[in-house]
């Protein structure tokens, strides 16, 4: 499945993203395997859904990302090493994303991602809003402790992505 994913997203660590998501959404839909006849089948169409999922919202984001600079007048002005720091911060926030559990980064790419509020992803996930809210909360503390490791304090963080992005 690997090949194939990765054929589609072209680079390895968004293929690893999708596989994760896949298997994530067959966990969740693990009821209902035994009425799978196709086992394969079943998996690749999860896998290229997810694919061409994965990189809708990664173009929707370049392009938001593009835009905000554009309409901010900060493509000319920002200089190559604050380009620099926020490739880093993305850097060091996707790979905070990455080493969370699955279901943790599900809820955070729900909320972060999709924009969906606690309660729409409580009741898509079957949880408790609580506990959503918990989750949230776990995954921006481990986002702000990769941070704070790499030596970035949240301020210089934020500060950089208001004047950037």
């Amino acid at each position: 499945m690997r090949p194939f994913v990765r054929s589609i997203t072209r680079s390895e660590a968004d293929a690893e993203e999708v596989i994760q998501e896949t298997f994530v959404r067959v966990w969740l839909a693990r009821d209902g395997i035994t009425e799978v006849q196709d086992l394969a089948k079943w998996l690749f169409t999860i896998a290229s859904r997810e694919s061409i999922r994965y990189m809708k919202r990664k173009l929707s984001q370049e392009r938001k990302l593009a835009e905000s600079a554009r309409s901010a007048g900060l493509v000319s002005t920002a200089s190559p090493l604050e380009y620099s720091l926020v490739a880093e911060l993305r850097r060091i926030v996707g790979e905070a994303i990455r080493d969370m559990p699955p279901q943790r980064r599900l809820i955070y790419q729900l909320s972060r991602e999709e924009g969906l509020k606690p309660s729409a992803i409580a009741a898509r996930l079957s949880l408790s809003t609580g506990t959503v809210k918990n989750v949230l909360s776990r995954a921006l503390k481990e986002i702000r402790e990769k941070l704070e490791a790499a030596g970035i304090p949240l301020t210089l963080f934020i500060v950089h992505l208001l004047k950037i992005i």
